[in-house]
């Protein structure tokens, strides 16, 4: 048998006819080639198809992910959006507040104390799209101010309630609240310089106009003393309080410290105290009216304030201590019954 060739005999069962093959080493070679390649093709195209059937399936995931994510940034950013109008409500009354203390307010230096270093979000992949990135770092970056302003205030607001304790006494004498229900009236005329319903020429407004029926309930803002409840040729009945401290003494003896405000009610139908009197912060003392010089019935509401370090008296502008009239100032017309100049 020749070098160069290979025999195969199949011996086939049952006695079957024996069978011989004789190969040459080149086609045996190339038999096998050919089997190699097939197996490696059919090898390459069978981890392909799963393959890309798993890249598709991650692909769907990423795009379910991805859909998730932007989701989430859009609840979280409407959830900072009204954070930072919690917080903008905070700082007005903590504004208001120091006021009523009589304590420096916050500059915007102290506010925004600690500002600095990187808003880069922790872990955050550099492969993120552009515009992800850039709103996961604004976001980040707005939480981590309003946790600043968040942690001022509460530092802000723990003087005042040490303030507020040091003087639990005298804060009933701050008059708060606003003098009439925003369900029955709004604020028709401002403090400061406007036009004169009557002469037309720009003067002097001293106080707020709270437009409203006739009857309507008014009430004390603080507590104090009535100094006065009279028939004035401009603002017609008028109620004036002196909010000064009533303190009763480990003896059982009461004795009166002068206050720093004082309140006025004008244009009122009826009055229902007298001078002298002793009233609580909510309680009805007249109801409006249409007295005096008026285009309406309306309620005049003024508020004085002495500086007892300068010895001087005089208005001041009533909606910096009125804590609910931002109800009032939501339904403020700018037109309606009011008064002549005071």
């Amino acid at each position: 048998m020749p070098r160069n060739r290979f025999t195969f005999i199949l011996i086939p069962p049952n006695d079957g006819q024996v069978q011989e093959y004789r190969l040459t080493r080149r086609i045996l070679a190339l038999t096998g080639m050919v089997s190699f390649i097939f197996v490696c093709a059919f090898g390459y195209y069978f981890t392909g198809f799963y393959s890309r059937a798993d890249h598709q399936e991650n692909l769907s995931q990423l795009r379910a992910e991805n859909g998730e994510l932007l989701r989430s940034i859009e609840h979280t950013r409407g959830v900072v959006f009204e954070l930072e109008k919690t917080m903008s409500v905070l700082r007005e009354d903590d504004e208001k507040l120091r006021n009523y203390h009589q304590m420096e307010p916050l500059s915007a230096d102290e506010r925004l104390a600690g500002t600095g270093g990187s808003a880069e979000p922790p872990a955050l992949s550099s492969a993120l799209p552009a515009r992800k990135r850039a709103a996961l770092e604004d976001l980040n970056a707005n939480i981590l101010r309003l946790q600043r302003e968040a942690k001022i205030q509460e530092g802000s607001f723990s003087l005042l309630e040490h303030k507020f304790r040091e003087s639990e006494e005298g804060w009933k004498h701050f008059p708060t609240i606003s003098p009439v229900s925003s369900e029955h009236s709004w604020v028709s005329s401002r403090f400061g310089y406007r036009s004169d319903p009557f002469t037309g020429r720009s003067a002097f407004h001293s106080g707020l106009d709270f437009a409203g029926r006739t009857g309507t309930a008014i009430y004390a803002t603080a507590d104090g003393t009535v100094n006065d409840a009279y028939r004035d040729t401009g603002l017609g009945n008028l109620v004036v309080i002196n909010h000064d401290i009533e303190v009763t003494d480990e003896t059982g003896k009461t004795y009166k410290k002068e206050g720093i405000y004082q309140t006025e009610y004008g244009h009122l139908e009826r009055m229902l105290v007298v001078p002298g009197q002793r009233v609580t912060r909510g309680q009805q003392i007249a109801t409006m009216g249409n007295t005096g010089r008026s285009t309406g019935p309306h309620l005049h509401y003024g508020v004085l304030y002495k500086d007892r370090r300068m010895g001087r008296k005089g208005y001041v502008d009533p909606q910096n201590f009125i804590l609910d009239l931002p109800g009032f100032l939501e339904k403020t017309a700018g037109i309606g019954p009011t008064d002549t100049m005071e």
